[in-house]
């Protein structure tokens, strides 16, 4: 049974899922006793697109007011590090980070994923990561889509094998990755 983190909780937790598993409603609620929340929303704006802006919303919506917000942070890791030890860190979403870098030659890629990754396992801060599962549709008909579904996915195993705990969302119920696998050697 899923049940939200003690609230001295300390290590990195990675949830995936497909759109409109209840990935972020699983983060939200693990984090629901933590006494302080910083909730980081790595989407860049989308101006024209009101049903993006319809799921920004609902997300503001079921998030406590006294969370605090980063939105679209230029440096995630320079966020994280201001925040206090006792502060829990929810990400919302891995593939908002992927999508700022689509740009950046892989030299720079693999730069930005190692200062991330050593960002992510400080080990006094409770972090939850929450990412999209792209790997298990149709291969991307543009060069772009498949850089971010080969990127996306790369990211989230690395990150996965540095948690402490793992889950997936699914059709909104939770799997608890670590009950049910192992990782790959």
């Amino acid at each position: 049974m899923i049940e939200p983190l003690s609230k001295n909780y300390k290590g990195l937790i990675s949830i995936t899922g497909p759109t409109k598993s209840g990935k972020s409603q699983l983060a939200e609620f693990l984090l629901k006793e933590q006494k302080s929340v910083t909730y980081i929303a790595t989407s860049k704006p989308r101006l024209n697109d009101p049903v993006w802006q319809k799921r920004i919303d609902l997300h503001r919506m079921r998030r406590p007011d006294s969370w605090k917000l980063i939105e679209n942070p230029k440096d995630i890791c320079k966020e994280i590090k201001s925040i206090k030890e006792t502060e829990s860190i929810l990400i919302d979403s891995i593939g908002g980070l992927v999508e700022h870098y689509l740009i950046e030659d892989e030299d720079h890629w693999e730069n930005f994923q190692n200062k991330l990754l050593n960002c992510f396992i400080e080990e006094n801060l409770c972090i939850v990561v929450v990412s999209e599962e792209v790997g298990w549709g149709i291969v991307p008909p543009t060069p772009i889509g498949h850089l971010f579904r080969e990127r996306l996915t790369n990211l989230i195993s690395l990150i996965s094998r540095h948690s402490k705990k793992r889950l997936i969302a699914v059709n909104g119920i939770a799997i608890d990755l670590d009950n049910v696998g192992e990782l790959i050697p």
